[in-house]
């Protein structure tokens, strides 16, 4: 009996051995630097949202490529919008989901009435399609006889315009278009007989539906499930800006961005928006070799990320880095040092 038990510990120590030294090679193989563990903060949005899942998945992915015992704690602490570059101001976090142009803006020149912030750097740029999805209701246009969202805010008509709360990109958005581009106040709106109303997607959804909004504005993709359901139960029509409207705010840190024909119900041609993709940015602190190992995780593993998460397509290693792709902000040193050994940047 004895020599039985000892053939078997043998026989299961020459079947396990292979699986921890392959586990054990693949670390090896993927770690870059020989720094120890390291503990990163990963702020992103609430639980549940399609952002908090694709950020626990980049936070398992990253700790295989950082140094044995490395952890990534993924929380759902970010404010979103034009208030998550400061995520990197007074508290511990190191990795933040943040669209291009509010990074831009809070870089330059500051946003929400507070500085300028410069304590982050580019990782990952245009990670999705995100853009400017706006819409007319085809009782709207038929009634005032619209051609476009400029031409009824031109003529001063009674226009219900909804959008996300302040603070959010789509309010900021709805904001810039009336204000900064077409120099209307939302108390203007008001004195035609419009509002501009503020509310989480399903809200603005049922009100849709029930006639009491005419235009909605959000900044979302293809896959966002407020517009399928206002498409599928509403009768709307998706607008393509005039492009002097989107030249403007190309020029404000935005990018073109395509959404695909048959998208939504209705939507039967490509719209060109405005948008501001999201991007990762991290801690300007962060050491060189994390900066590295986590754009290389990101790198060599794209294909499994876009089965996994349909909404990374847009997620090109190659382009990544480029400026346009991050609202101009600084790359992190260890991000640029891996993008040029890939010969991605010349």
């Amino acid at each position: 009996m004895k020599r039985s038990s000892s053939i078997l510990i043998v026989l299961l120590a020459i079947l396990i051995m292979p699986a921890m030294v392959f586990a054990a090679g693949n670390r090896q193989q993927s770690s870059v630097g020989s720094g120890g563990a390291v503990h990163l903060l990963f702020g992103t949005h609430s639980v549940g949202t399609a952002t908090y899942n694709i950020s626990a998945g980049l936070g398992q992915l990253w700790e295989r490529y950082l140094p044995a015992g490395s952890q990534v704690d993924v929380q759902p602490i970010s404010p979103g919008g034009m208030g998550a570059p400061y995520l990197f101001e007074g508290t511990n976090t190191q990795i933040a989901f943040i669209n291009g142009a509010p990074a831009k803006w809070a870089y330059e020149d500051g946003t929400l009435g507070r500085p300028p912030t410069k304590n982050y750097r580019g990782l990952v740029g245009e990670l999705t399609a995100v853009s400017a999805v706006n819409f007319l209701t085809e009782s709207f246009i038929r009634r005032y006889n619209v051609t476009s969202v400029e031409d009824a805010l031109r003529r001063k008509l009674p226009i219900r315009i909804g959008c996300s709360p302040k603070g959010s990109m789509d309010e900021k958005i709805v904001e810039m278009l009336l204000s900064d581009y077409l120099g209307i106040t939302y108390d203007d709106v008001k004195s035609w007989g419009g509002d501009v109303i503020h509310g989480g997607g399903s809200d603005l959804a049922s009100m849709v539906k029930d006639g009491n909004i005419d235009m909605m504005l959000d900044h979302t993709s293809a896959q966002s499930s407020t517009m399928v359901e206002i498409a599928m139960t509403s009768d709307v029509r998706f607008m393509e800006w005039e492009k002097a409207t989107l030249d403007w705010f190309y020029a404000h840190g935005f990018q073109p961005v395509i959404l695909p024909a048959n998208s939504f119900k209705g939507q039967t041609t490509n719209i060109t928006n405005a948008g501001t993709p999201d991007c990762i940015f991290v801690s300007v602190n962060m050491s060189d070799d994390v900066a590295y190992a986590m754009v290389k995780a990101m790198d060599e593993n794209r294909a499994q990320l876009i089965q996994q998460y349909s909404s990374l397509s847009p997620f090109n290693p190659a382009t990544a880095w480029e400026p346009i792709r991050l609202g101009g902000v600084p790359l992190h040193p260890g991000a640029e040092r891996y993008y040029r050994e890939k010969g991605y940047m010349k």
